[in-house]
């Protein structure tokens, strides 16, 4: 874990206890295959056991979150700790079966104490310690609605994803006439057919609307659209190694099928058959397989970057709900600012995103009668106000909205947090510096968007994936999505009733209409953290309009 200076000396040394408390669970004896592969089977059970009974949107999406955020710190440990030896073990142990478990749950408790001790400071509150129980010295839930906001409009990104597959169409047929169980164990036989009709029918729909970036983007050895196409077809083999699991449990496979949870082809199999039904060359497929590799190239391996875990010298081990929880394209960009070599080619192609994002606001908003403005003002020799993402302007209302458009690589942990939350809070002084230009008439503002002082001139920070907690949040200037800053826009020709809209915040979630706060207590070992969850109200998307 970070701690800071709001953090007394005293948790500092429960922070080094908390942080060690994982080397009493056996699993960290064993060797890592054996450790790793009895981690990742647990998982995907207890994943499995979660989803029973779980068919609303945001549920499904909080249990994706859960196990990608929960796997982090079991798999490092055993990562770090491990022999990287052992071999897979084909029978059930109850005491690893345990001991896996045990250390599955500890992962879980452990993530709210490292968000606990990373925010502490930047969220305006410290932690204290009472007896054994840690907990924030100040109730920091005013303007809760803000992250509530990041977690419940998620599902509208779902609902869009899973409203684009027909799951009907999957060959499960294909998948049946194949399977064969004895007694616990399962099995089946991939083709080509079988890969390629489900890549079709499930895979590429729901690829569809998660990859927003150019597939010609060009990294050192491949590019975006060969990384997809690689992740594809790992992805269509994960779900049918899942699909085929059900079928075999439901036709009567004991013990649910646990043994065979994980698919475990070695390392010449996977690459050939990648290689076959990608189309994708054998060079930049180990390419692939190298960047994605648990634990190569990077200091801090997390499964969620790189989800191809080597278990020993023969075999790969590929677990079904970790690779259908994921967002690639997303992982991929964080993966790849861990390269020296390969942050240096993103970062020439970052400026290229915010382009993206205007020329998607503008083709979007063509049926509108706006006028758009964007680029460098005008400055005079002591005043330089840099440029105009984009404005759009009604004429007949005499409105202008001034758009900062915001396109980060979304925060999936405390550290990232603090540093977009940075990126939030330099759009909302642009906008400021801006309305403030405006104000005093500044002629080279006045000419760039066309307009004179008698316009309504508004302002709003516009990021594709996160808006930041309530702490970056100004009352002069909102912050939203930009998916649904399109939706309103698109409903209404009024961009004065939009500006009304995005001043009373009529955007963000109602606690106790939309929301609750879950108040919790997460344990590891004799200490204690008060913390909270968000816990939806709502089974639909959430994009009020």
């Amino acid at each position: 874990m970070s701690t800071t200076k709001n953090v007394s000396s005293e948790l500092r040394d429960i922070e080094k206890e908390i942080d060690n408390y994982y080397k009493s669970n056996p699993l960290i004896k064993l060797p890592f295959a054996t450790a790793a592969w009895s981690l990742l089977a647990c998982a995907e059970d207890d994943t499995l056991k979660a989803q029973v009974g779980r068919d609303s949107i945001q549920h499904t999406a909080i249990i994706a979150d859960n196990l990608v955020n929960d796997l982090k710190a079991p798999m490092c440990w055993l990562y770090r700790a491990c022999k990287p030896i052992g071999q897979v073990p084909y029978a059930y142990d109850n005491k690893v079966y345990q001991a896996s478990k045990d250390l599955f749950k500890l992962g879980g408790e452990y993530r709210w104490f490292v968000l606990a001790y990373t925010l502490a400071g930047c969220r305006q509150f410290g932690l204290e310690l009472h007896g054994s129980t840690i907990e924030p010295t100040a109730d920091f839930f005013t303007g809760i609605e803000y992250e509530a906001y990041d977690r419940l409009i998620k599902s509208h990104k779902s609902d869009d994803v899973l409203s684009s597959v027909n799951f009907d169409n999957f060959p499960i047929d294909a998948i049946k006439h194949s399977l064969k169980i004895k007694v616990d164990r399962f099995s089946y036989k991939l083709n080509p057919k079988i890969v390629s009709d489900t890549k079709k029918a499930i895979i590429r729909p729901i690829y569809d609307n998660i990859f927003s970036l150019p597939s010609k983007w060009s990294f050192s050895r491949y590019t975006l659209g060969d990384f997809r196409e690689v992740f594809e077809v790992i992805s269509a083999i994960a779900y049918i190694h899942s699909r085929a699991r059900h079928v075999a449990i439901e036709i009567g496979c004991n013990g649910l099928g646990y043994l065979d949870s994980i698919y475990l082809p070695n390392h010449g199999e996977l690459l050939r058959r990648v290689v076959r039904y990608s189309r994708v060359s054998a060079a930049k497929v180990r390419s692939i397989f190298d960047d994605l590799t648990y634990g190569g190239n990077i200091k801090h391996p997390d499964p969620a970057l790189q989800p191809l875990i080597k278990l020993n010298s023969e075999h790969y081990a590929i677990m079904p709900q970790l690779w259908l929880s994921l967002s690639p394209e997303r992982n991929l960009t964080v993966l790849l600012n861990r390269f020296q070599d390969e942050q240096r080619i993103y970062l020439e192609l970052i400026n290229q995103k915010e382009v993206l994002m205007r020329q998607r606001i503008i083709t979007d908003l063509s049926s509108k009668n706006f006028e758009h403005v964007y680029g460098k003002v005008p400055k005079l020799p002591d005043i330089d106000l840099g440029d105009i993402d984009l404005a759009i302007i009604n004429h007949s209302e005499k409105t202008c909205l001034l758009l900062e458009l915001k396109w980060f690589i979304e925060p999936a942990e405390a550290r990232e947090i603090l540093d977009r939350s940075k990126e939030i809070k330099k759009g909302i002084c642009q906008i400021l510096k801006l309305k403030q230009a405006f104000a005093e008439n500044y002629k080279p503002l006045l000419e760039k968007l066309n307009i004179d002082s008698s316009y309504r001139l508004e302002g709003v920070v516009v990021s594709e994936n996160w808006i930041g907690y309530t702490e970056v949040q100004s009352p002069k200037v909102p912050v939203i999505r930009a998916n649904h800053l399109i939706a309103k826009l698109k409903a209404t020709d009024s961009l004065q009733s939009t500006m009304e809209w995005l001043k009373d915040r009529r955007y963000l979630p109602k606690e106790g209409e939309h929301f609750k706060i879950h108040r919790f207590t997460s344990r590891i070992g004799k200490w204690s953290l008060k913390w909270y969850g968000i816990t939806p109200l709502i089974k639909d998307a959430f994009s009020p309009l």
